[in-house]
């Protein structure tokens, strides 16, 4: 059982809580004060070495990501150090150190369910202003026919933010943002069929849900579409994996789950094999989305990506550094004026910054995410919809990831990891306490 925590380790947990607030913008935007970015770092050093230098502080909770994370850091800092181009690697590096401080943080101080769900607010409201920066800083693109008299009403990029692109927030990462929460949202709304909230309630979930839907509509992100419609049957399945046999939800979401593999499978029919065949040799045509010609783009990208992988197979090219090392190297055929960002694929992204070992540790840490949250689901009815939401989320930003990629160290990147620290800490508290559902149940009472 866990034990209310004492007088000094919830001291301790302020004090870490509130220097974790103060570094966050130092650590997002390291390159406008380096001193201040430098200052940062020692003091997330500084709380991390706390419990040797100081007896009473408390060390965090063990939890099942323990070996997992050491090894990623190990990874990090072999990405770090063969780096060429620091400063490519500099915005990286404190990205994913921020990331898993907050990790350590949620794992440290969630001590019951009433902070486990103001942690879920906090993600919903740091997403909620990722978007919203993204929204006001993108550059609108103009690639389906359909929607471009609509999005000719759209003001062009409002709100410049430190370290964007010249050109602003591509709306493909905008896109990618969105889909860490897309399908929490529906996840939340199917879960009221058994919760039977309020009107309002569940009319301000669907609202929130159809906004951000029609705001990745206007993204004109295919990659974003395509890995939207590809979560709804994932979405479905972990549903029915979480629910009991018995549960009349379970039920619909089996002919759900029917409906939509047979659409879809319908859709496959109805283009044809030799029509997919054909636009995948030859991109370059007219569609009812718009021309497919970045399909050659990315088939470009991921030629190099791959060789480079071979090359660099045990540390990869230097975190964040891809998008340089590949013109050094390789004969990429892409105008030398583009920027290509990154790999467009989240595996081959990860490779290519902490090398073939940091790949296989990032899918192990994505694997028992999924693992120990769809245990958490089963286990407690009150979290599930919103555990569910969590792992279709991962999954969506996944299949996203397919063509494109919040990579590593992104800002965006953040969400994942406050997400991997709501899964360790409902596991921790679901499987520790002995009555789960009596917590959820007083910490949604108050």
């Amino acid at each position: 059982m866990i034990h209310p925590p004492t007088r000094f380790a919830l001291w301790s947990y302020w004090i870490e809580g509130g220097i974790l607030t103060a570094v966050t913008p130092f650590l997002l935007f390291p390159t406008l004060n380096l001193n201040l970015t430098i200052l940062a770092l020692l003091l997330v050093a500084l709380v991390w070495l706390l419990p040797l230098l100081l007896r009473p502080w408390p060390w965090p909770p063990l939890s099942p990501f323990d070996p997992l994370i050491l090894g990623w850091g190990f990874t990090l800092i072999v990405g770090i150090l063969v780096t060429a181009d620091p400063d490519l690697t500099l915005p990286k590096a404190t990205g994913l150190i921020l990331g898993l401080a907050v990790w350590r943080f949620m794992n440290r101080a969630i001590f019951s369910f009433r902070l486990w769900t103001l942690a879920l607010a906090i993600w919903g409201g740091l997403g909620l202003g990722f978007v919203l920066l993204g929204a006001l800083g993108a550059t609108w693109m103009d690639k389906v026919p359909g929607l471009a008299t609509m999005m000719s009403y759209l003001p062009e990029r409002l709100l410049a933010l430190p370290e964007s692109p010249e050109l602003g927030v591509h709306a493909n990462q905008l896109a990618g943002t969105l889909l860490f929460f897309i399908p929490f949202l529906f996840s939340v709304c199917i879960g009221f069929y058994e919760s039977r909230p309020s009107r309002w309630k569940l009319l301000g979930y669907l609202m929130l849900t159809g906004m951000a839907v029609i705001l990745l509509l206007f993204t004109q992100s295919r990659t974003g579409w395509l890995a939207f419609a590809g979560v709804l049957l994932p979405l479905c399945g972990l549903w029915w994996l979480a629910l009991p046999h018995t549960s009349r939800l379970r039920q619909i979401m089996s002919v759900a789950a029917g409906a939509i593999g047979g659409g879809a499978l319908l859709m496959i029919a109805l283009v044809g094999p030799l029509r997919l065949q054909h636009i995948w040799q030859d991109p370059a045509q007219e569609s009812a989305i718009g021309q497919l010609g970045s399909i050659s783009f990315r088939q470009e990208v991921w030629q190099w990506a791959l060789t480079a992988v071979q090359d660099f197979p045990f540390t990869g090219t230097g975190l964040g550094t891809f998008r340089v090392v590949v013109r050094r190297f390789y004969p990429l055929n892409v105008s030398p004026t583009y920027d290509i960002a990154h790999a467009h694929n989240i595996f081959l992204q990860t490779a290519l910054d902490v090398g073939l070992p940091g790949i296989v540790i990032y899918l192990a840490i994505i694997g028992l995410a999924f693992y120990l949250g769809l245990c958490v689901a089963r286990r407690n009815d009150l979290a599930r919809p919103y555990l569910i939401g969590i792992l279709g989320g991962l999954t969506a930003v996944h299949l996203f990831g397919l063509a494109d990629a919040i990579a590593p160290g992104a800002k965006p990147h953040l969400l994942l990891w406050i997400m991997l620290g709501l899964i360790t800490a409902s596991h921790r508290l679901v499987y520790i306490t002995n009555s789960p559902s009596t917590q959820i149940k007083n910490a949604a009472a108050h």
